[in-house]
């Protein structure tokens, strides 16, 4: 199931860009669900709790524009395609700073929109998201791989630090690292594991979370972690 999300305060742009997303997947016989929303501030408050496959995002809009809505989903993620519909193309250079796959103006939308999930769909079919199981006596909780930010080991527990809070379970480090089995998650010391696609920067020995945190890396594991992120960020 592929998730789409629109944001554009015009309603009749909003329709077209819901009506040719809908007939190019329904064409294609992939399950795609799409999301809709006229204002921005609502999209915002939103963003926390639904991760998307991809967002479609106008620029110019009463308020806050596309392009920090855009800012505000890379904060919180860091992989899904965002793609840009505006008839403004003097935001260009702003858009691709925040990672856009495409800049497409609305007067190409029928055109270009179809060759956009053309180049995209073999990616995003080959994507699919990873859930570990949380399974304790009177809890049964799903967490996706990419909202695990990292793990900490804590006597005889492990707390899951995730996107919506906490959550922990008996058991050591390195089983919930077997378990995993994903080279995205690295023992960054004796106590933690860390989620690359999570870290923001690492200075020193000091990784920089999303969330926010810092976590010290182990000296003997300096070289591995920091090779490990850098193949992931393709540097």
């Amino acid at each position: 199931m592929i998730r789409i999300m629109i944001l554009d305060d015009d309603e009749m742009y909003l329709k077209k860009e819901k009506d040719i997303t809908e007939q190019y997947f329904a064409e294609k016989n992939v399950d795609c669900t799409v999301t809709i929303y006229q204002n921005v501030e609502w999209f915002l408050l939103g963003l926390n709790e639904e991760k998307f496959d991809m967002y479609i995002l106008d620029i110019r809009m009463p308020g806050e524009n596309g392009i920090e809505a855009a800012r505000e989903i890379r904060r919180l993620y860091p992989d899904p395609v965002i793609i840009f519909i505006t008839n403004f193309v003097d935001y260009a250079i702003e858009a691709y700073e925040v990672n856009t796959y495409r800049y497409i103006p609305k007067e190409c939308l029928k055109e270009k929109l179809p060759q956009a999930y053309d180049a995209l769909l073999p990616g995003i079919m080959e994507k699919e998201e990873r859930y570990y199981i949380i399974n304790k006596r009177n809890e049964v909780e799903k967490l996706a791989y990419s909202d695990i930010f990292y793990m900490k080991k804590e006597g005889k527990y492990v707390i899951f630090v995730h996107r919506r809070g906490e959550v922990k379970i008996r058991a050591s480090l390195s089983t919930v690292e077997k378990e995993l089995n994903s080279k995205e998650f690295i023992i960054s010391d004796r106590g933690y594991l860390a989620n690359i696609q999570h870290v923001m920067k690492m200075k020193g020995r000091d990784l920089y979370m999303r969330d926010g945190n810092i976590i010290t890396v182990g000296r003997e594991r300096f070289k591995g972690v920091r090779e490990a992120i850098l193949n992931y960020w393709g540097v």
